[in-house]
């Protein structure tokens, strides 16, 4: 009697665990075959201004794979779709998924650009906080700190400066000043004193960082990136206690090369 209703418990659970799957089966194919309603699109823009939009990020998708709407959602590329904004340089942190009702929902948070870089033949990118090359989209100002100069840039957007392994010398030191640049404005971004003080970089043909100031009409000799934050700190620190002392134009050159020394010249 027992091993009878053991076996009859196992065919049971057999039968119950079947039909699911066959209703688990049935409901994929319904979904399959059910007409899209659209897009749903939800772009994080995490408290800065925006570089694209979402209805831009839509018109891309409808460009590219043509309009969803009464498409069935088997027909749906949502796996292309989903590759497709993992490639948008403003974004990261993609996510697409299919909701019950048929709606093809997206959701994305925006990069955040920290420096614009200018390079000597007149390109422009940016560069984001975690070292990612940006466009410039002249739709959406996005108001930054500004670099000039001597600088390469030897990656196409979307990809990362901290990608490149450290085994490919080269590329690494062709990308040196964008290294630089991103160290100098992750910096400068942190502290709202520095963000609102400091307004361009420039690196000159040695390979030396300067910084211009809204602060007077000097020129601030930053040197290199060894120990840039300290640098700065002593930058604010000479600004607080003494420039508004003796003035802001009475120094033509505030020189932070040297370790724990300001020097200052006319």
């Amino acid at each position: 009697m027992k091993i009878f209703l053991k076996i009859l418990l196992i065919v049971v659970w057999v039968a119950i665990v079947a039909g699911v799957v066959v209703m688990m089966g049935f409901a994929n194919i319904t979904h399959e075959v059910k007409r899209c309603c659209g897009i749903n699109c939800t772009i994080n823009y995490k408290g800065i201004d925006p570089l694209m939009s979402n209805s831009d990020l839509i018109n891309g998708i409808n460009k590219r794979f043509g309009k969803p709407q009464n498409k069935a959602i088997g027909e749906v590329d949502v796996a292309g779709i989903s590759t497709f904004l993992q490639k948008q340089p403003y974004l990261e942190n993609t996510d697409v998924q299919v909701s019950v009702e048929g709606n093809i929902l997206i959701k994305a948070d925006q990069c955040e650009p920290i420096i614009r870089y200018i390079t000597p033949t007149g390109e422009q990118h940016f560069i984001d906080r975690n070292g990612r090359i940006m466009p410039i989209n002249p739709e959406y100002p996005y108001k930054t700190i500004i670099a000039t100069g001597e600088i390469e840039s030897a990656l196409d957007d979307g990809k990362n400066i901290f990608s490149i392994p450290v085994t490919n010398k080269l590329l690494r030191n062709k990308l040196k000043s964008l290294y630089d640049l991103h160290k100098i404005a992750t910096v400068i971004v942190a502290d709202c004193t520095l963000n609102a003080l400091i307004e361009q970089v420039n690196i000159t043909q040695t390979g030396k960082i300067q910084l211009v100031t809204k602060a007077g009409s000097h020129i601030v000799y930053l040197g290199d990136t060894t120990d840039v934050a300290e640098k700065l700190e002593n930058l604010k620190c000479f600004y607080k206690y003494g420039l508004v002392k003796t003035g802001w134009n009475k120094y033509g050159k505030i020189n932070l090369e040297y370790k724990n020394q300001i020097v200052c010249t006319k």
